[in-house]
């Protein structure tokens, strides 16, 4: 046996390592387990496995399991989150979308890989929720920063591919009237209990539809002027109806009446670049966010081709922003503002 075997070992299993502490991190954030451990008053495992609906003793084999990675203290005493923990729970919205929505995908590689008609399932529920989470750093600022470049206010807010709603919440606080559009049954439900909580159901409503089924029965008004939103929902369409379709989803909207206006958040389709793979950022998290969109029922194109698209939608690009820097600094994020021609 090489004398560097064991050394060796631990260096190559240490994905595997990453795999299992991703998984629990995602259940103790959507448990409640994680929050419960930071409240100021501390509790015994059976109290915490009684307010969390858990098995005490299964609970306590998660804790130790914590405790080793260090996330928590105490994990058969007073268990309390530590500041690696807080630190992963900031980033909450992050496991949302990578484990929570696409935990499973990965499992159905041998299905999908032999057979180009197949795509991976994931939960949309779960893509929803943390897509909207990450938005509240990224595409939110991004989208207001386009909805202020507006000749003038928008009357409304109808946004497209709407997850869990609290994007197209964050948007209307204020008093902006606005719709949210999404597929997702789970989706609408969350929706409508955080439009309820906010006090906003009388000013944001939600229907359960697909962007281009929305579009297709929405008709040309001479009414007050509203903005549609697409944010990464266009690829969804591509991929599941085609270019026609997206085409006509960002014609529909353009036409509603003069001087609509439609704010596109995409991401640019870069995989190989060597400036991506070589940002913290790219390689963590838009590298497998690159290779999940190739087997699921979405679509990324590059920068060039979105332009391409939109123009012959009849779009003008009036602004095409990106990103915060201290937030994002790769550029990969592109926001739009179009007009009709």
């Amino acid at each position: 046996m090489e004398p560097d075997f064991e050394q060796r070992l631990i260096t190559a299993i240490q994905p595997i390592r990453g795999f299992f502490l991703a998984q629990c991190l995602e259940f103790a954030m959507t448990s409640g387990l994680l929050s419960k451990l930071g409240e100021a008053s501390p509790t015994d495992v059976d109290q915490l496995a009684k307010d969390l609906a858990l098995d005490p003793e299964r609970l306590t084999g998660l804790l130790r399991y914590l405790e080793g990675e260090g996330v928590v203290t105490d994990s058969e005493g007073s268990p309390a989150i530590t500041a690696k923990g807080r630190e992963y729970l900031e980033f909450r919205p992050w496991y949302e979308l990578l484990i929570g929505g696409y935990g499973a995908t990965l499992r159905e590689l041998p299905e999908v890989m032999a057979d180009r008609t197949r795509f991976a399932s994931r939960n949309g529920t779960m893509v929803g929720l943390g897509s909207c989470g990450m938005s509240r750093y990224d595409a939110i600022p991004l989208v207001k920063r386009l909805i202020d470049r507006l000749p003038e206010p928008p009357s409304a807010v109808v946004d497209l591919g709407c997850g869990d709603g609290t994007f197209l919440l964050d948007l209307c606080e204020g008093g902006r009237p606005g719709i949210g559009v999404d597929p997702h049954p789970g989706s609408i439900d969350n929706a409508r209990r955080a439009a309820a909580e906010r006090g906003l159901s009388d000013q944001v409503g939600f229907v359960n539809a697909t962007a281009e089924d929305y579009m297709a029965q929405v008709r040309p008004e001479a009414g007050p002027t509203p903005c549609f939103v697409t944010a990464f929902s266009l690829q969804e369409v591509l991929e599941q109806k085609g270019r026609d379709a997206a085409v006509e989803v960002v014609r529909t909207a353009l036409t509603h009446t003069p001087g609509a206006h439609l704010a596109v958040v995409e991401v640019d389709h870069r995989p190989l670049d060597p400036a991506v793979l070589r940002h913290g950022l790219g390689n963590a998290y838009y590298n497998p966010y690159y290779f999940l969109h190739q087997i699921t029922e979405q679509r990324l194109e590059t920068r060039a081709f979105w332009d391409e698209l939109i123009a012959e939608a009849g779009g003008r690009i009036v602004e095409c922003l990106t990103t915060a820097p201290e937030v994002d600094s790769t550029g990969l994020e592109l926001g739009y503002l179009v007009r009709g021609q």
